[in-house]
């Protein structure tokens, strides 16, 4: 996270780099990021960059849980309405919030989730989440009914979500080409997260 130095500029100068950043992490994969490019448009040096933030990671760890608390509210909101059931919380949660955000953010989720990286943290091939986003899956866990679920730990909750949030990014990624094809985005979702609530397999089968 952030160094207090960060902390402690003036808050356009903070706007000002985080401006850069983003428009950085949007425009490109997230291997592709560039600090040299984000420096320029920022107006900092490059020594001044790293008293503020250890590496890319860490820039953009600030940037996803600075818009952390939009997100567990709108989650927290939505698994309240629909009773702690997942896959409601879920279908209302895209349905309400996340087709309806800025084009900049979804292409943003669309790198990332084409990142490498991503890949290693989705299927727990490296563990590097940070206190705040353990703190978000935490919130998330227990705002979902697990009565009916074969293992309720925090664990096998944060491979489902990274499943889920992996296809919903790849959907998001058709979406910012093709905004006419939402309502057939939607469906397949769906399909999928009705695939992973009840398998493939009959359930007669033993």
């Amino acid at each position: 996270m952030p160094t207090e130095r960060f902390y402690n500029l003036p808050k356009e100068k903070k706007e000002i780099i985080i401006k850069a950043a983003r428009d950085e992490f949007v425009q490109v994969p997230f291997e592709k990021v560039s600090i040299n490019r984000i420096i320029k448009h920022a107006g900092i040096s490059r020594g001044s960059f790293y008293t503020y933030f250890e590496d890319k990671h860490d820039l953009l760890a600030y940037i996803f849980e600075d818009a952390g608390d939009n997100f567990q509210c709108a989650w927290e909101s939505n698994a309240k309405k629909n009773h702690g059931d997942l896959w409601k919380t879920i279908d209302s949660f895209v349905e309400d919030s996340v087709l309806y955000n800025d084009g900049s953010m979804l292409q943003l989720v669309k790198n990332i989730v084409d990142s490498v990286q991503m890949y290693g943290v989705t299927n727990h091939l490296c563990h590097n989440i940070t206190p705040g986003q353990f703190c978000m899956l935490k919130v998330m866990h227990e705002s979902i009914d697990k009565s009916d679920f074969r293992d309720q730990s925090i664990e096998t909750f944060g491979m489902l979500i990274s499943t889920i949030f992996f296809e919903l990014g790849k959907g998001l990624e058709w979406y910012y080409a093709h905004p006419e094809d939402k309502e057939k985005i939607k469906e397949v979702f769906r399909k999928k997260l009705d695939i992973l609530q009840y398998g493939i397999r009959k359930q007669n089968l033993k």
